[in-house]
């Protein structure tokens, strides 16, 4: 390793929730956060949009290390809202882990310790819904919030938690979990 190289790397706390802020350090790390991605969604039908170091740039990132070797164990990525969304707050996008049981329950938690402030959210479904219902993280139910929330007028209620709502791709069925922000629009 070159004096550069180790200058310029980035270095974790152990068991320290981090915000990796800059591009540059979003670039480092950015193959080990695909990876972490891909693990905790190996197991879902469509996985994550996360594929590429676009997509790690376009978020922001919370990581953390939570064992003996140097490398990020696990991360939540989130974001603002877009100039056409009238919401405040952060929507959580994902989360990744390596697959160790200690690395699932830190990104559990934080994801939960995140939900519960006023203006974080997510959707969630398949097995992080079935999670999310476990651990008793507010639900959002109210379909008028939820259409305005998605400007998707024919949004509409499954069940008294589940939704379908269309993307572009095609519909979706989540729930909306933690305490999203409307604003006026």
């Amino acid at each position: 390793m070159r004096a550069y190289d180790f200058l310029t790397e980035l270095t974790l706390p152990k068991n320290k929730w981090e915000l990796v802020i800059s591009t540059a350090d979003k670039h480092e790390v950015s193959d080990e956060l695909i990876q972490l991605v891909r693990t905790a969604y190996s197991s879902t039908e469509q996985g994550s949009f996360v594929r590429s170091v676009k997509d790690v740039l376009a978020s922001d990132w919370l990581v953390i290390d939570c064992d003996n070797d140097p490398d990020i164990d696990g991360a939540i990525f989130y974001r603002g809202p877009r100039a056409n969304e009238h919401w405040s707050g952060y929507k959580i996008q994902g989360t990744g882990h390596d697959g160790s049981g200690k690395s699932k329950l830190e990104v559990t938690k934080k994801k939960i310790e995140l939900l519960s402030q006023p203006g974080w959210w997510c959707e969630s479904s398949h097995a992080a819904r079935q999670v999310m219902l476990k651990r008793g993280v507010k639900v959002v139910t109210d379909v008028t919030l939820l259409r305005q929330l998605f400007n998707d007028p024919t949004l509409h209620m499954i069940d008294d938690k589940t939704y379908i709502r269309h993307i572009p791709s095609g519909e979706i069925v989540e729930t909306v979990f933690g305490n999203p922000i409307v604003r006026g629009t």
